[in-house]
This record gives structure tokens, sequence and C-alpha cells, in this order.
């Protein structure tokens, strides 16, 4: 953790409501002298001697300045050269407790945001040894160049904001007009008329287009528009529309999960 002359210095200000200024090291010049003489520097040599060490420098940096502060100018009014330098190293110290300060508070930071992610844990990616050993070595030869050549490629062919549906699976058959169509034959043949199955499908340009009206059929029959007739196995299907009270009966033309309302007329 943080500890040290930098510290001390820190904890001696804050004690007395100072704010971190150059007039605050000079007041707290005396009290850190008297906690350097109460130091007690009798544990390891060589880590006894450089803790010793740290404490005596900063010391007498204070001592220096403050004396120089102490020191009338000349006529001109200004100090010698020896004090200039002894105000440099104080202002000097003063950067450096700036900065020791800045490091505190960021390692405080970051302890609290360690302790408060503490529960959370990255998902590492596994790769099986079966398929590592299938993997090619990497072979890095692409320089700053051509690095920045294929990145100016990739963002000149990325995708514009309008999105292609030329790839998009297109409906063979219209389930909607097929119905219609089914529909509008078997109400053309008025009340009591009928139809065969071939006839209704005779002009389907394919398999598609006769499954699609037999769907067509289907649907119409489970609403109970039209009735179905065959004399036997194999025989023809008769389909006929079911008219009531003169009228042909409503039914719903059904598509692709949409349905919309028609009806017979």
């Amino acid at each position: 953790m943080y500890s040290g002359p930098f510290d001390v210095l820190l904890g001696m200000i804050a004690n007395r409501r100072l704010e971190l200024t150059e007039v605050s090291l000079s007041a707290i010049t005396g009290e850190f002298i008297r906690y350097v003489r109460g130091l007690d520097f009798g544990g390891a040599a060589k880590d006894g001697m450089d803790e010793a060490s740290a404490f005596i420098d900063v010391a007498s940096v204070l001592i220096e300045a403050k004396s120089a502060s102490l020191l009338p100018a000349d006529v001109s009014g200004e100090h010698d050269e020896s004090s200039m330098e002894a105000l440099r190293e104080r202002d000097l110290l003063f950067a450096r407790l700036l900065q020791y300060r800045a490091y505190k508070e960021a390692s405080h930071v970051l302890r609290e945001r360690m302790a408060h992610a503490s529960g959370r844990y990255p998902h590492p990616g596994v790769v099986d040894d079966r398929i590592r050993g299938m993997l090619p070595e990497l072979d890095w030869n692409v320089g700053p160049d051509e690095l920045a050549w294929i990145a100016a490629r990739a963002i000149a062919a990325a995708p514009t904001d309008r999105v292609s549906v030329h790839q998009l699976h297109v409906p063979l058959v219209d389930l909607r007009e097929q119905s219609r169509l089914v529909m509008t034959r078997l109400v053309a043949l008025g009340e009591g008329g009928s139809s065969t199955f071939d006839e209704l499908t005779a002009d389907a340009s394919g398999r598609i287009e006769t499954v699609a009206r037999f769907l067509a059929l289907l649907a119409f029959f489970k609403q109970g528009a039209i009735q179905f007739r065959q004399d036997g196995p194999y025989s023809p299907l008769h389909v006929r529309w079911v008219w009531i009270d003169g009228a042909p009966v409503k039914a719903v033309l059904v598509t692709d999960g949409m349905i919309e309302e028609g009806e017979g007329a």
C-alpha cells in the first residue's frame, strides 16, 4: 500500500484541513521534522536506510525552502542563486506530491471497481485439442501499409443502409388469386351448377397451381361454402358452390398467413 514521506505529508495537510499548495508545505515543515525525529528505522538494514533517506531528503527540501522564503531579498528584490535553487526544489517536491496524490486516488477508484466486479468472471474461449491441431500456424507478413489498404477495402465494401431483398424466396403461386379464381368459377355456374376438379385445374400452369387450387377447395369446404360429390372410388370429383335464398354464401380467401374477406357474388 501507499506509504512513505509523501503519504505522511498528505496526511498532515489533510489533518489541518489545508489545500495542497506550496504554502501548506511550509506550514507543516515543523510537524514533518518532528515526525521524522520520532521514526524508528531499526528494521532491515537496507530497507531501513532507504526509508530513512527518503524522509530525510524530503525534510531537507522543506527546511531549505522555508529558510529561503524567510531570508530577505537584496536591494533589487531578487533572491540569490542558492535561495532560488531551494525554491525550485520545493516546487519539484510539490509537483511530485500532486502526482503521488493522483495515483493514490486512482488506486482507490480501481480498488472499488474491482471489488464491485468481484463476482464477475470472463468466459474463456476453449478450443478442443483435436481442432487446435488442425489449425494452421499464423504467418503474419502484412505491414502497416498493407493493413491500412485492407481496412480501406473492407470499409469501401461495407453494405449500404438499404437491405437487398433479391435473395429472398418469391412465392411461386399467389394463393389468394388461386382461391379467388376457384370461387369465381364455381359461383359463375349458378345455383345447382357444378364442376369437376379436373375442369377447375385444366388451365393450371403446373403441379404447384393444382395444389394451390386444391388447398382453396379444402378451405372453402371447411367454411361450408362448397359441397363435394363423388360417385365412386377414382370417379370424377364434382364441386358446387352453396347457395342460400338465391344467393351464394360468403367465404374467406385464405393466403400465406393472411385472410381476406370476400363473398361469392
